[in-house]
């Protein structure tokens, strides 16, 4: 096996170091790790689905009444990041709750061709608090004679998303049960999936570390 040079070793350190960094202000969650049928409930709380799912990852996040729905198993096609979204089968909702909070903004993908839905953002745990931010829904396109759907109705999804001040702990989805669709939810942003952002200059500091580390190896060998 051939050896890593430095610099390969470099440029995969600003790799890790630079992605950890700019994500460290937002959460993506996209359920595409989960089963078709499947309730969300603690999965990303370190947890499990209902058909267990996992353990998730652990970003303190719990779903009631989330329900994953796979493009290829349902109604849905094109969705921006496949193969997973999820609905609410019952009741006037599904909560999220984000037991750390979470600030500056909030986005997610949707779609919902036969009804319109609203989302709610507050300030505390269960859709209680402050309501920080709102957001009413429109009816999305039927893509059911849209080339690339295949005949789907719930096909493209289309991307939401708002800001607020303050911190909220809870997001409320609510419509008529079984004719909404939501993926891609991303805390911390306005936009689904947000870019990644400017390496901070913590990350640089240290990337320069890095490379005065790999100088003074190269210059130990070459004594």
């Amino acid at each position: 096996m051939r050896r890593l040079t430095p610099i390969i070793i470099a440029a995969a350190s600003l790799a890790v170091l630079t992605t950890t960094v700019a994500r460290a202000n937002t959460i993506d969650v996209n359920f595409d790790t989960l089963q078709n049928d499947e309730l969300v409930n603690n999965y990303y709380n370190g947890g499990y689905g209902s058909l267990g799912s996992g353990p998730g990852p652990n970003y303190g996040i719990t779903f009631a009444n989330a329900f994953v729905l796979n493009e290829y198993s349902n109604n849905e096609g094109l969705l921006v990041s496949g193969p997973n979204s999820i609905t609410f089968l019952s009741g006037s909702g599904s909560i999220m709750d984000v037991a750390a909070g979470f600030t500056t903004g909030f986005s997610f993908n949707y779609s919902s061709p036969f009804d319109v839905g609203t989302v709610t953002v507050w300030s505390g745990l269960d859709a209680t608090g402050t309501l920080l931010a709102s957001l009413t829904l429109p009816s999305t396109p039927n893509g059911s004679g849209t080339t690339g759907c295949n005949g789907h109705n719930y096909c493209p999804d289309l991307p939401f998303g708002v800001t607020f001040a303050g911190t909220a702990e809870s997001v409320d989805f609510s419509g008529t049960a079984n004719y909404i669709v939501y993926d891609d939810i991303t805390l911390g942003s306005s936009t689904p999936g947000a870019p990644p952002s400017v390496p901070e200059p913590t990350t640089l500091a240290l990337l320069g570390m890095t490379f005065a580390g790999l100088g003074m190896i190269r210059r130990r060998k070459s004594a």
